[in-house]
């Protein structure tokens, strides 16, 4: 098929190392392996290099906004949709017969990809991945709620067909717009790049040093405060060390939470890591982590579970939401109570200390991610919606 794939927000960057960034180009890498066709359009590519086929879209704002730099939380989120309008204009440029199929992304206020759908009569399917707007309200300042609650209730409404991460946002997105029609596709991952790349550094091992390691934005919800405490319950003779991949608001805060707790020379934080040199960064750690939060409605389908797998190392996570859905305990990974530094301590204690269960338990969650969740399997949920809508709208 000949897919228009959109993604009208500006906090994601085509080439950026968060999750949904990463998201983004894997998923659209799945569907041209898999032979379709398929132009995307972004708000930001984050760096100068250039993709077939994948195209920035020029900064549209009205006259009025012109030279205002997001005094306030009201004008910085009228601007957002006041984009539609500019963005509008440059969707009717495009090709129509170039498209069979619009895709977008949710993002808070945009309406030009279902308005250009609508009036070209292309099937539209809306891909949510979480529930932005309690997201904003919660983590941010939503100053105009109603105006984003009008454009979301519009958006789940009237789409063909809306993707969802989990069962969680389902049932956000159902409780929206209860007639709607959603199917429920998790994050998967391109296993090849993690079977085929080596370990780049055995520092670790020289020093005998037991190295954990977790990957991810560094935000409230990765729970990664347990994890600085449950490396303070760890014993000091037998030389643990921690790995830190990634970058966000709460960088600096868990830097000196770490030196609080007198772990500043056991923990390293690297920064944002280009995904390319994920794989080999992940086989050069021993045990990797995903210590999320106790959170109600968990919503998350974590990138990161799925590339731990793929990387084939034990794993220890929190026993929540699609994480425990995806992993099972003893068998694919070792499962521990949320916000439960003991249990956490307790775990790589075990993995450390029982070689053939960490070695298993990374084996299995391998074969597990190359039978069930790459991208490819994710793929046979969503092409037959796809040719169905195809179909329908002929």
């Amino acid at each position: 098929m000949k897919i228009l794939y959109l993604s009208f927000d500006s906090g994601i960057s085509y080439w950026g190392t968060k999750g949904a960034s990463i998201h983004i180009r894997e998923f659209t890498k799945a569907l041209r392996q898999s032979g379709h066709q398929v132009t995307t359009m972004v708000a930001r590519m984050g760096e100068e290099k250039k993709v077939r086929d994948v195209h920035e879209l020029p900064s549209v704002e009205a006259d009025f906004f012109h030279g205002e730099e997001n005094a306030t939380p009201v004008l910085s989120e009228a601007k957002a949709f006041a984009r539609n309008f500019g963005l509008k204009k440059l969707l009717k440029k495009l090709p129509v017969k170039k498209f069979n199929l619009v895709y977008e992304r949710y993002s808070l206020f945009g309406v030009a990809g279902l308005s250009w759908a609508r009036e070209h009569k292309l099937p539209f399917v809306l891909e949510v991945n979480a529930p932005l707007l309690e997201e904003a309200k919660t983590h941010r300042q939503l100053a105009l709620e109603p105006l984003a609650k009008s454009v979301e209730e519009y958006l789940f409404v009237q789409a063909d067909h809306i993707v969802t991460v989990s069962e969680a946002v389902r049932d956000y997105v159902c409780s929206v717009a209860r007639r709607t029609t959603v199917s429920v596709v998790p994050n998967g991952v391109d296993v090849k790049p993690f079977l085929h790349s080596a370990s780049t550094n055995d520092a670790g091992r020289r020093k005998k040093e037991f190295r954990v390691g977790f990957v991810g934005s560094l935000k409230p919800w990765h729970g990664l405060e347990y994890l600085l405490e449950a490396f303070r319950r760890l014993p000091e003779n037998e030389n643990f060390r921690l790995v830190i991949v990634g970058e966000g608001p709460l960088g600096e805060q868990l830097k000196k939470e770490a030196a609080r707790l007198g772990l500043k020379e056991k923990v390293d934080f690297t920064g944002a890591v280009p995904y390319e040199k994920i794989p080999a960064l992940l086989k050069s750690l021993d045990a990797l982590a995903a210590p999320y939060p106790k959170i109600n409605g968990f919503y998350f389908s974590p990138l990161k579970i799925f590339e731990y797998m793929a990387a084939g190392k034990p794993i220890v996570a929190s026993r929540i939401g699609q994480v425990a859905q995806i992993l099972e305990n003893e068998k694919t990974a070792l499962l521990v109570s949320p916000e439960n530094p003991d249990e956490l301590a307790a775990a790589l204690r075990r993995l450390k200390s029982e070689h053939r269960l960490a070695k298993r338990l990374g084996l299995e969650a391998q074969k597990t991610a190359r039978e069930k969740h790459t991208w490819k399997e994710r793929l046979k949920i969503i092409e037959p919606i796809f040719r169905s809508l195809a179909v329908k709208k002929k």
